[in-house]
C-alpha cells in the first residue's frame, strides 16, 4: 500500500468517525428542543412548537446558505483548519446554550451555530481527499452512513439523557463529543494535496456552478432530500390512524424512524461501495425507481406492522440516493474545487430538506396521505429524466463519472 493510499484510508476513517460523533451530539439535542422551550418560560403549547420549529430550523438554513463560502475557504485554506474552526464554534455554542435563561438567548446561539457550521460539506471533501476514482462512492458512502446512523442513535440516546441528567446537561454532553471529534481531527487528520492552506483554488463560486452536470446534479439534490425529509410533520398522525395508540405514537415514531435510519444507512454503504464497478448514474435510476416502489404503497397500506416493513425498504431502497449524488458530484468537479463544489452540493440538498416539512404539512391539511403521492411522483420524475438522458454505449466511461 502507497504512502498517498494510507493516507487517504486513514483520513476517511478519521472523518466518518468524526460526522458520526458530531451529528449523535447534536441528535442528542434537536428532538427536545420544544421541551427546552417550555424550561425557559414559553408556557403556550402552540407558541413552544412554533420557537422549536424555528430553532430547528435556522441552523441547517444558515449552514445551507453559507456551505458554499466556507468551502470556498477550505479550498482556499485548508479544510482541516475551517473543520477546527467549526467544532470549536460547536463546542463553545453548546456550553452556553446549556445557560440561556430566555428564548431568545437560545435562538441567538442556534443562529451561530448556523453561521458558523459546514462539517457536513467539508466533512465529504475530506474524506474523500486522496482518494483514487474508483474509491470515491465508497468514501462518501461510509460518511453518508455515519451521518444517517448518528439520527437513528442520537434521539434514543438523548431521551434516556434527558431523562436522567436533565436537558440542559445534555448539551453540554453534546459539547463534549464535539471537543472530542476536534481533537480527533487536529491529532489523527493529515491534509496533503490540492486542499492544503495557502493553495487558491482555481475559478470562483460562480465558476463551479458552471461546470458541467452540477446545475442538474443542485436540482437531483434537492429533490432527493425533499422526498427523503417530507415525512416528519404527518408520521405521528399517520400512526394514529393506523391504529397506535395516543400513549405510544412517540415511542413508535421514534422507532419507525431508526429502522428507517439503519436501513438508510446500509443502502448508502452498499451502494458507495457498488459505484467503484457500476456506473453511479444507473444506480441512482435504480434506487428512485425502487424508491417509487415503496413509497407509493405507503400511502395505501392500513396496518402498523405493514407501513414498518414499507419503510424499511424505502431505506433500502433509496436511503442511498444522497451517497450517489455525491459521488457523481465528487468525480465531475476538479480536486482543488471539491470543498467548494460539496459545499453547493450540501446547500441545495438542506434547502430541500428545509422545505419539504412544511408542504407536506400543508398538503395534510388537504390529504393527510397527499406527500406519498407527491413522492412517488418525484421519484418516477427524477428517475425518467436519467434515462431520457442516458449517454450512447460509446459514452460508457464518462457515464460513470457524471449524470451525462
Amino acid at each position: 500500500m502507497t504512502p498517498r493510499l494510507e493516507t487517504w484510508r486513514r483520513n476517511q476513517y478519521v472523518m466518518v468517525a468524526t460526522v458520526f460523533v458530531v451529528f449523535t451530539g447534536f441528535a442528542f439535542v434537536l428532538p427536545f428542543l420544544p421541551l427546552y422551550v417550555r424550561e425557559l418560560g414559553v408556557e403556550s403549547p402552540d407558541d413552544a412548537a412554533l420557537w422549536a420549529g424555528v430553532l430547528i430550523g435556522i441552523s441547517p438554513l444558515l449552514a445551507g446558505l453559507l456551505a458554499p463560502f466556507w468551502g470556498r475557504l477550505g479550498d482556499r485554506f485548508g479544510q482541516k483548519r475551517m473543520v477546527i474552526r467549526a467544532l470549536a464554534a460547536y463546542v463553545v455554542l453548546l456550553c452556553l446554550s446549556a445557560a440561556v435563561t430566555n428564548v431568545g438567548q437560545l435562538l441567538a446561539l442556534r443562529i451561530g451555530i448556523g453561521l458558523f457550521g459546514g462539517i457536513g460539506p467539508l466533512g465529504l471533501s475530506m474524506a474523500t481527499a486522496l482518494a483514487p476514482r474508483e474509491e470515491m462512492g465508497r468514501a462518501v458512502g461510509l460518511v453518508q452512513a455515519a451521518q444517517i446512523l448518528s439520527a437513528a442513535v442520537g434521539p434514543l440516546a438523548g431521551g434516556v439523557l434527558a431523562d436522567v441528567v436533565g436537558i440542559p446537561r445534555t448539551f453540554v454532553l453534546a459539547a463534549v463529543m464535539c471537543g472530542v471529534a476536534l481533537v480527533l481531527v487536529a491529532v489523527s487528520y493529515r491534509e496533503t494535496g490540492g486542499a492544503t492552506a495557502g493553495h487558491a483554488p482555481t475559478g470562483s463560486l460562480a465558476g463551479v456552478l458552471r461546470l458541467p452536470q452540477v446545475g442538474s446534479l443542485l436540482v437531483v439534490l434537492f429533490l432527493v432530500n425533499f422526498i427523503g425529509r417530507s415525512f416528519t410533520p404527518i408520521l405521528p398522525l399517520h400512526l394514529m390512524s393506523l391504529g397506535v395508540p395516543t400513549g405510544r405514537v412517540a415511542s413508535a415514531t421514534g422507532i419507525l424512524i431508526a429502522l428507517y435510519s439503519v436501513a438508510a444507512a446500509l443502502s448508502a454503504a452498499a451502494l458507495g461501495r457498488a459505484s467503484r464497478t457500476r456506473s453511479p448514474r444507473g444506480l441512482l435510476a435504480g434506487a428512485l425507481v425502487g424508491g417509487a416502489a415503496t413509497v407509493l404503497p405507503m400511502a395505501l397500506v392500513q396496518s402498523f406492522a405493514g407501513f414498518v416493513c414499507l419503510a424499511v425498504l424505502l431505506g433500502l431502497a433509496s436511503g442511498g440516493c444522497l451517497t450517489l449524488c455525491y459521488t457523481i458530484g465528487g468525480l465531475v468537479v476538479p480536486e482543488g474545487q471539491r470543498a467548494t463544489s460539496f459545499g453547493f452540493f450540501s446547500g441545495a440538498a438542506l434547502f430541500g430538506g428545509a422545505i419539504s416539512p412544511s408542504v407536506a404539512g400543508l398538503l395534510a391539511r388537504f390529504e393527510l396521505r397527499g406527500i406519498y403521492y407527491v413522492d412517488a411522483a418525484l421519484f418516477l420524475i427524477l428517475a425518467a429524466s436519467l434515462a431520457r438522458s442516458a449517454p450512447p454505449p460509446a459514452a460508457a466511461v464518462a457515464d460513470r463519472e457524471g449524470l451525462g
